[in-house]
C-alpha cells in the first residue's frame, strides 16, 4: 500500500548562528513596529523569514537569570541544545518565522547578545560569574555568536487542522504551550493581532477605559499567560459575527473555529479585502465594548452572573455569559436594529430573561455553554 503523501510532515532543517538569530529577531521586532501601508515589496524581501516573538513575550517571560545563564553556559562548555520549532506564516503580508516551540531559549539568547543580564550561579564555569557579554573574553564572545542552534521549520502543511494537531502532538512531549497559543500560531491573522494589541492595551493601560475593559474581560496575569483572555475574546467576536451555532460543543470551539475562518479568509483574499474584512471586525467589536462599558454602571464586571444579580467572587468572566450575552446584544442591536430603545429598558429584559434560564434552572445538569440551550433563550426573547 502507498504511503499518502499528503499527511507527511517535512519539516525544514533550518540551523542558524545565535548572531544570524539575533539579527531575525531585532528585524522582526522592527516588523511589529512598521505601519502596513509603508510596506513595499522590497521590505517584504529584506524581513523574509523575520524571526517574531510574540508582542507580549517580554512581559510574559518567566525565566529567571539563573536558568538563563544555564543556557548560556550550556554553549560555552559544548552541551547541547534542543532544536526549536518554527512556523512559516505571514504577518502584514511578509513571510516571517513564529516561534512555536523555544521562545525562552531564543529570547536567553537575544537578551544576553544584548547586555541585559549578567551570568550567574554558572557551576561549570564559575570565573564568569557577574559578567556580561561584552565582559567575556573574546574567545567566547566568539564562539557564542558563532554557536549553530538546530532549528526546524514546518511549512506548507496540507491544512491548518494537520498544522494544529502537529503541534499538539508535539506539545505533549515538551514544556506544554497553552493551547490558544499554538491556534494564535496556526490561525495567523491581522485579525488576530488586533486582538493581541487590544489584550497588551487594557493590561498595561492607566486610563479609566483600560481599568474598566481590564475588569470586564478579568485580565489577570494568570488569564494573559495562559492566553484565556484571547479565546474569551475570539468566542465573543464568532457569535458577533456570526451567531449562536446549536453543533458547537463549548466556547473554546467559537474561539478556534473564528480564528480558522479568519484564517482561511486572509489566505485567499486580497490585501484591499482583508482590511476592509479587519476595518469590519474593528467596529463591530468596538461598538460591543462600548455597550459592556455602559453596562458598568450596574456591575463591574457585566460578563459575569453578577450581570443580572447573582454574586461570584470566582467568575469574573464567565465563557457562558461571554456567548449568551453577546447573542443577546446581537439580537437587540445587529439582527432587529434596536438602537432608539432605552438602554436601561433593554438591561431589565435581560436581566428577566437570564434570571429564568437555564443558567439558573436548578434542575438543568447539563453544560452551561450548550449552544442549543443558548440557541433556544435568543429565540424566545422578545424586546
Amino acid at each position: 500500500m502507498m504511503m499518502d503523501t499528503n499527511f507527511t510532515v517535512k519539516p525544514t532543517n533550518l540551523d542558524q548562528t545565535i548572531k544570524n538569530i539575533v539579527m531575525s529577531i531585532d528585524k522582526g521586532y522592527e516588523l511589529q513596529n512598521m505601519d502596513e501601508d509603508t510596506i513595499t515589496s522590497d521590505t517584504k524581501l529584506d524581513y523574509n523569514d523575520s524571526l517574531i516573538l510574540k508582542p507580549f513575550y517580554q512581559r510574559d517571560y518567566r525565566s529567571t537569570v539563573e536558568d538563563e545563564s544555564s543556557l548560556i553556559e550550556s554553549i560555552l562548555v559544548g552541551i547541547p541544545i534542543p532544536p526549536v520549532f518554527l512556523c512559516s506564516t505571514r504577518l502584514k503580508g511578509v513571510q516571517v518565522l513564529n516561534v512555536v516551540d523555544g521562545q525562552h531559549r531564543l529570547f536567553a539568547f537575544y537578551r544576553f547578545r544584548k547586555g541585559d543580564f549578567r551570568l550567574s550561579c554558572l557551576p561549570l564555569l564559575p570565573k564568569f560569574n557577574g559578567m556580561k557579554f561584552d565582559e567575556l573574553p573574546f574567545e567566547y564572545q566568539e564562539q557564542f555568536i558563532s554557536h549553530k542552534l538546530p532549528a526546524f521549520v514546518f511549512r506548507d502543511f496540507p491544512g491548518k487542522e494537520f498544522e494544529l494537531e502537529v503541534f499538539n502532538r508535539y506539545n505533549k512531549g515538551t514544556k506544554a504551550l497553552p493551547p490558544q497559543e499554538i491556534r494564535n500560531a496556526v490561525y495567523a491573522s491581522p485579525h488576530n493581532e488586533h486582538i493581541s494589541d487590544f489584550v497588551k492595551q487594557i493590561y498595561e493601560g492607566d486610563s479609566e477605559r483600560d481599568k474598566k475593559l481590564r475588569n470586564i474581560f478579568n485580565v489577570s496575569k494568570d488569564r494573559l499567560l495562559k492566553k484565556k483572555v484571547h479565546e474569551g475574546i475570539f468566542s465573543i467576536l464568532y457569535v458577533l459575527e456570526y451567531g449562536i451555532q446549536e453543533e458547537f460543543k463549548d466556547s473554546t470551539t467559537y474561539a478556534t473555529e473564528y480564528m480558522k475562518k479568519k484564517s482561511n479568509f486572509c489566505n485567499n483574499s486580497t490585501e484591499e479585502e482583508i482590511m476592509q474584512d479587519l476595518n469590519s471586525m474593528r467596529a463591530l467589536f468596538e461598538n460591543y465594548l462600548n455597550w459592556l462599558l455602559e453596562c458598568t454602571k450596574y456591575t463591574p464586571y457585566p460578563i459575569s452572573k453578577e450581570f443580572y444579580g447573582i454574586s461570584s467572587k470566582q467568575y469574573k468572566f464567565s465563557t457562558s455569559m461571554a456567548l449568551v450575552l453577546t447573542a443577546l446584544y446581537k439580537k437587540v442591536y445587529i439582527d432587529i436594529g434596536s438602537n432608539n430603545l432605552a438602554f436601561d429598558d433593554v438591561i431589565l429584559k435581560m436581566k428577566t430573561c437570564l434570571i429564568h434560564s437555564f443558567l439558573e434552572d436548578s434542575s438543568y445538569s447539563a453544560s452551561s455553554t450548550n449552544s442549543r440551550e443558548i440557541e433556544k433563550l435568543i429565540d424566545n426573547f422578545t424586546i
